[in-house]
């Protein structure tokens, strides 16, 4: 597994996550699985960004997004 996909998959759990944590707590329940989800997203990210701080800087995350994308297409 690549840097890109592990940053990448870091980044969507962390994009999926915050809509789940806003919506435990607006319905008042406890948001376990949700502050997880962010929790291991933010890892999954910061990894991948502590190995290589260049490739992972803020101009450079949507080729990341697009790298991870093109691997996928071009296995299939």
């Amino acid at each position: 597994m690549t840097l890109d996909v592990i940053f990448v998959c870091g980044a969507l759990l962390c994009a999926l996550a915050i809509p789940a944590l806003v919506s435990a707590w607006a319905d008042r329940r406890l948001p376990s699985v949700s502050v997880f989800a962010l929790i291991s997203g933010v890892g999954l990210a910061g990894f991948a960004w502590y190995t290589d701080p260049v490739r992972f800087a803020p101009a450079e995350m949507p080729h990341a997004f697009i790298r991870v994308l093109a691997e996928v297409l071009r296995s299939i």
